[in-house]
């Protein structure tokens, strides 16, 4: 009908063009919202309704995450693949994550409140309602790795091949796992330890 294709071709307007070129540009978030959203109250669907014990009417309850202590390393595994059907998608969000003073109290449990507030309102068991001693009152970390201990610098490992990098060069596209060490607590195994003149015991 149209004879030569190449005569029907229609430019895109300069808009059409800003708008692919700002759905391709790779958004970016803080390790702080990825938090908050895996600790984000969720509304239950219906078809997960639970049966309330007392009136025995099927509820719409809702679900929340929270974490209840933190150890002194703390790994944090970020999600870099999505399936979809059978294919694996990579990822490639940048996560903004902090080298120091990662304060991780905003996404602990808070204990002081009642049971009924946290766990809904016919809770079978109800938490402590202080912090018992074993549990860490400090919520600050630093990430530790790839830092090396003895001499401060960061370094990049792939697989065989080993080279410092600058400090504005550790959060990448491509990061995953992240090594975190509660402030103030350097175990008797890390290189830390051994700067300090401390040696572990070797059998």
């Amino acid at each position: 009908l149209f004879g030569n294709i190449q005569e029907e071709v229609v430019q895109d307007a300069e808009s059409v063009r800003l708008q692919q070129q700002a759905h391709r540009q790779q958004h970016s978030c803080t390790l702080d919202e990825c938090f908050q959203l895996y600790t984000k109250e969720e509304q239950l669907a219906p078809d997960d309704a639970w049966r309330c014990p007392h009136c025995k009417v099927p509820q719409q309850g809702t679900v929340k995450l929270s974490l209840w202590t933190l150890p002194d390393i703390l790994i944090i595994h970020l999600k870099r693949f999505r399936q979809v059907a059978e294919h694996r998608h990579k990822l490639t969000t940048l996560v903004r994550f902090p080298l120091r003073g990662l304060d991780m109290a905003p996404h602990v449990a808070q204990r002081g409140q009642a049971g009924g507030q946290l766990l809904g309102r016919w809770a079978p068991w109800q938490p402590p309602l202080c912090l018992p001693p074993s549990c860490p009152r400090d919520y600050l970390y630093d990430l530790y790795y790839c830092c090396n201990a003895l001499d401060g610098r960061w370094y990049s490992y792939d697989d065989s091949r080993v080279e410092g990098v600058q400090e504005a060069e550790v959060s990448t596209r491509s990061a995953y796992i992240l090594f975190y060490q509660r402030r103030g607590a350097v175990p008797a195994w890390s290189a830390g330890s051994s700067v300090r003149g401390e040696h572990p015991h070797l059998p």
